[in-house]
């Protein structure tokens, strides 16, 4: 069955949506027997628990379409998921079919929920010199593998973590499980390269929730600096405040809110049928947020060298 491409506007989600996602999260979770607790939850429903809706303070995040994990290397390299084939096979989970060539790929498992509605599930990993970034490597034979992305490693050191209890797929019943995700740090490296890498709106749309969301700019500048100053991946930081600074803020040439990155949000939030004055005050938004962040990340932590 063809997949269709993300929505490419936050309406385009929806609270219904994003509950199955997590009700596929906890399916497979369970797939990995005692190795749930090496497997980190990363992409578009982190912020669901990042920023859980306070109304009127904090909206709901608009939601995802798919399920990201993230695999843990040194476990990868024990061999220890070689049974998961089998166990993702049990659970209801099938390899996704490329609908353009017909091949099936062993990093994108999905999972029907029904004849209309497909939930993907990526696996990833951090890359290494032998496996660098978009490389695929396996993980139970031929059967399971991971994509490599740079600097994917780090939500195996800055996660946190939360009990969520959700019925599992397969009318199994109600369970709870403790999912530990990306923390907020983790989360804007992460989507700040993903962002920068392959400019999706989505991207876009789900940093600066975060970003605007997860407390004041302080706030969420202190758990950055907190985590910079922990001495643990320094190149991640650094690639990250380059990325923000590429991709949001203003140059000698160019306003901030004609970047792709400020642009990318205003279009992905608004939608279809905005007017040019609320698109570019959205944009004018993202652009601003960004530079203050990056100002305040310079005053503690110094310029990027």
């Amino acid at each position: 069955m063809a997949v269709e491409a993300k929505p490419q506007s936050a309406d385009g989600y929806s609270a219904v949506q994003t509950h199955t996602c997590e009700q596929v999260l906890v399916t497979l979770l369970s797939a990995f027997g005692s190795l749930k607790d090496t497997i980190r939850l990363v992409g578009g429903l982190v912020p669901r628990y990042l920023t859980p809706e306070q109304y009127p303070d904090v909206p709901a995040h608009f939601g995802t379409s798919d399920v990201d994990v993230a695999l843990n290397l040194s476990v990868l390299a024990s061999g220890k998921y070689t049974s998961l084939s089998k166990q993702l096979l049990a659970r209801g989970f099938k390899r996704w079919v490329d609908p353009k060539n017909g091949w099936d790929t062993a990093w994108r498992w999905e999972y029907q929920i029904s004849p209309k509605q497909v939930v993907l599930v990526e696996f990833l990993r951090g890359s290494t010199d032998d496996c660098p970034p978009s490389k695929i490597a396996a993980l139970d034979g031929e059967d399971v593998s991971a994509l490599s992305v740079e600097h994917m490693e780090i939500v195996h050191d800055w996660y946190e973590s939360r009990k969520i209890e959700a019925e599992m797929l397969g009318d199994r019943g109600v369970t709870i499980e403790t999912v530990h995700y990306a923390d907020v740090p983790a989360f804007i490296i992460l989507k700040a390269l993903a962002f920068h890498s392959r400019a999706e709106k989505k991207d876009s749309g789900d940093l600066i929730h975060v970003m605007r969301y997860a407390g004041t700019l302080e706030d969420v500048v202190g758990q950055f600096v907190a985590r910079a100053n922990s001495g643990l991946h320094p190149e991640a930081v650094k690639a990250c405040r380059i990325a923000l600074k590429e991709r949001f803020c203003s140059t000698l040439k160019t306003e901030g809110h004609d970047l792709i990155g400020p642009k990318s949000y205003a279009q992905f939030m608004l939608g279809k049928g905005a007017d040019d004055e609320e698109l570019i005050s959205e944009a004018r938004y993202a652009s601003g947020l960004i530079e203050n962040f990056l100002k305040l990340l310079e005053r503690d932590l110094g310029p990027v060298e």
